[in-house]
């Protein structure tokens, strides 16, 4: 997803996109018997169709569901908020766009005015922190899921490999991310095969498993200065270096077909992805299992449900969202869809904790998740978080395609930050 967000900030507008989904924008829309209808933009895979539409029936509305390309929802919703016109009733924002929204919060309903104060409970307190302004007074959104990381790994080449293929045990062989790069080297020398797609795969979970990311609570970017990114960098460094990655970027259809014909060992996995895996590599169900990453876990993605302010009908937008978001409902999706739910409630339910993926060789996932998402250390993204992640990506990316040393690459990302965000 990250290097989605990357097209999305680099990316210019869709302009066609823009107008089929600004042309049945929110904030208009009533029939003619005075029956409300609610536009709601979506993405792909996110699980919550099914339940609108149920609670639309149930609460005699109507609602015209628009799904769009995860990039083209950030965009065409950026672009209709600053032109003041096209915006839906309710529009998803994934978290480090809810960053970028914060410098703008009144171009949304503010949901504390419709009763989100009585949900706060429901969620996870950091989740719930992420969706509030800076100085706290405005709710922008309330959680869908969240992104909690384990290790997706390919049984048989572990077993090839003489590595432990019992989850457990493997978890235990890869407590430290020097672990987890020997046990890679082990893998290249016995079976030839790569241990990740690719080094951001591993960049990107151990640059969050800090205190802190890209700032400091005073909202100072403090990339250079942070051991946790240089950390991260180095050892992606070293799995280049040793051979220990291939260049298929995630989602792609290299990885795709990767992942079925095992050309890499490890996947390091947001719940989200499991979705992902499954639906790109049908073939591959049974040949991979799920444990816990290495030190600790960390997050990647999970979004929120916003009301843009040019909706007619914020209770009534903010009324479905609610529903919907419910930890109740929030359990059904993840047994759907793997989006791990936001609401703490559900963690220790039997249906959560017993749930397992017959594609994941039987693991159980409700179990892992749970146990990764109480690890999670909460971090501030920040408002550039998404131009910083690329810039970081692009250094990482530079070194695996053989275009710049690691040093050299460094350097010019550092130059990149300073003169596009330097402050």
């Amino acid at each position: 997803m990250d290097r989605v967000w990357r097209k999305w900030v680099i990316g210019s507008a869709c302009a066609a996109s823009v107008l089929m989904m600004s042309a049945c924008g929110g904030g208009e829309e009533k029939v003619e018997d005075g029956q409300v209808e609610l536009t709601i933009w979506l993405w792909k895979s996110m699980g919550i169709e099914s339940l609108i539409e149920q609670y639309a029936e149930e609460h005699d509305i109507k609602v015209n569901i628009q799904i769009a390309d995860f990039n083209d929802v950030h965009t065409n919703l950026t672009t209709a908020l600053a032109a003041g016109s096209g915006a839906p009733d309710i529009s998803a924002v994934e978290v480090k766009g809810i960053d970028r929204m914060k410098a703008n919060p009144d171009h949304f309903h503010n949901l504390f005015d419709y009763g989100g104060a009585e949900a706060e409970g429901d969620y996870l307190d950091w989740k719930w922190q992420q969706a509030l302004s800076i100085d706290g007074e405005y709710l922008l959104g309330l959680p869908t899921d969240i992104g909690p990381q384990a290790l997706a790994y390919r049984v048989d080449l572990f077993e090839e490999s003489g590595l432990p293929t019992d989850r457990e045990e493997v978890a235990e062989q890869l407590q430290t991310w020097d672990d987890f790069i020997a046990a890679g080297e082990i893998v290249k020398e016995k079976t030839g095969k790569a241990f990740l797609p690719n080094p951001g795969n591993m960049y990107a979970v151990m640059e969050g498993q800090g205190d802190a990311k890209y700032f400091d609570a005073e909202g100072n970017i403090i990339v250079q200065d942070n051991p946790a990114i240089t950390r991260a960098y180095d050892y992606a460094m070293e799995m280049i270096d040793k051979g220990l990655t291939t260049n298929m970027e995630d989602g792609s259809t290299e990885w795709s077909a990767g992942l079925v014909n095992g050309d890499f060992a490890t996947v390091v996995a947001p719940a989200w992805r499991m979705t992902q895996i499954q639906e790109s590599a049908p073939d591959a169900a049974g040949l991979w299992d799920i444990t816990q990453i290495p030190e600790g876990s960390g997050n990647m993605g999970g979004s929120f449900l916003t009301v843009p302010k040019e909706s007619k009908h914020p209770q009534e937008a903010y009324d479905l969202i609610e529903w919907v978001l419910a930890p109740e409902q929030q359990l059904t999706v993840f047994r759907e869809l793997g989006n791990f739910p936001s609401t703490p409630s559900v963690y220790d339910s039997e249906e959560l904790v017993n749930y397992t993926s017959e594609y994941f060789n039987d693991a159980p996932v409700g179990k892992i998740y749970s146990e990764a998402a109480e690890r999670v250390t909460p971090i501030l993204e920040g408002p550039e978080s998404i131009q910083i992640e690329k810039i970081l990506g692009d250094a990482v990316t530079r070194v695996q395609d053989g275009q710049d040393t690691p040093e050299s690459s460094w350097d010019a990302a550092m130059k990149s930050l300073e003169r596009e965000i330097g402050r």
